[in-house]
């Protein structure tokens, strides 16, 4: 039996879906979670319930529509994973995972990361594609459900935003495509790349703050973000999702480091121009993500963290030239 006809009778005979996206969800995680319960709905009549462990970001609020994400784990029989590498990337912590008990559950797992620890019963995972949306575009193409104008919005807004407006590598013919088709179902890029691409003046000055503790040092570029540079501007934390592309965008850094101060932990944005694989580095951390596109939350200072994730850069760099 094919993974697909799997996956929707699996859908059909469960009585309570939860659908989960990552910590500190992006639009694409967002989007997935969102396509993925219009999917399960479409099958069983009746609405999934969305989790997510932190609150969605205001800019992408948009997308929700009726729909909301809960943050706390309700009874279910059918789990499925959207945009996780892993598990752990769902849940902050064992205990939580404990408390899941995803061992006494169905788990599906769709996702585009390389770095998929390969959960679950049924696993979708296809690290080649632009964005977990575009894996969910596919099923829906295969399995012949249509999409109306808000669902081809959410979809067009993962793919968008997991491709940088289509400039980053993971761009691909594929992905074009299926962006060109999503306009064909009524998509508006223009308006759709404005909510995305919004600021807020707090947002605004943050950034001016930020921007000012860039360093440059054998083409690695590191910038950090402190909560009093937050408190200070009455900025929130997702007002600072991007700010690593200024980064990318100076001349000679090929590797980005963003360093953020979140209570007790420090969470780092990598990115690459292909001189080493950033997700090695985030795996040894305990995160992960993608070849040119990586991240990880570690249980230190940002001064700590810095020498920390430097090191194992130097390291990867060291070793890539010989």
């Amino acid at each position: 039996m094919n993974c697909l006809k799997k996956f929707v009778q699996r859908i059909k005979k469960s009585k309570k879906i939860v659908i989960a996206t990552h910590i500190d969800p992006d639009a694409d995680g967002i989007a997935a979670a969102l396509s993925s319960g219009y999917l399960a709905r479409h099958y069983t009549r009746r609405r999934p319930v969305l989790y997510c462990h932190s609150p969605i970001a205001r800019k992408y609020r948009f997308l929700l529509g009726d729909w909301k994400f809960v943050h706390d784990l309700p009874e279910f029989d059918t789990f499925i994973a959207v945009d996780s590498a892993g598990i752990s990337r769902i849940f902050p912590d064992k205990q939580h995972i404990m408390n899941a008990q995803l061992d006494e559950r169905f788990v599906i797992n769709i996702d585009h990361h390389k770095s998929n620890d390969s959960f679950g019963q049924i696993r979708i995972v296809e690290e080649t594609v632009s964005s977990a949306c575009e894996i969910i575009y596919k099923l829906f193409q295969s399995l012949k459900v249509p999409i109306d104008r808000k669902l081809a919005e959410i979809f067009y807004c993962g793919i968008y935003s997991e491709t940088g407006g289509f400039v980053y590598p993971n761009t691909t013919e594929e992905s074009l495509k299926i962006a060109s088709e999503l306009v064909s179902c009524g998509v508006k890029p223009g308006p759709i790349a404005k909510k995305l691409n919004s600021k807020t003046i707090a947002g605004t000055m943050l950034l001016s703050e930020v921007l000012n503790t860039i360093q440059v040092r054998r083409e690695i570029g590191v910038m950090v973000l402190s909560q009093r540079m937050l408190r200070k501007h009455r900025a929130k934390m997702d007002d600072s999702e991007h700010f690593v592309s200024f980064l990318q965008a100076i001349d000679n850094v090929r590797i980005s480091v963003f360093l953020r101060e979140e209570g007790e932990t420090t969470r780092i944005s990598l990115r690459s121009d292909g001189l080493i694989d950033v997700d090695e580095v985030a795996a040894r951390f305990g995160g992960g993500g993608h070849r040119l596109a990586a991240g990880v939350r570690m249980r230190s200072d940002i001064a700590a963290t810095r020498k920390k994730i430097l090191r194992e850069i130097y390291k990867a760099i060291k070793k890539k030239k010989k």
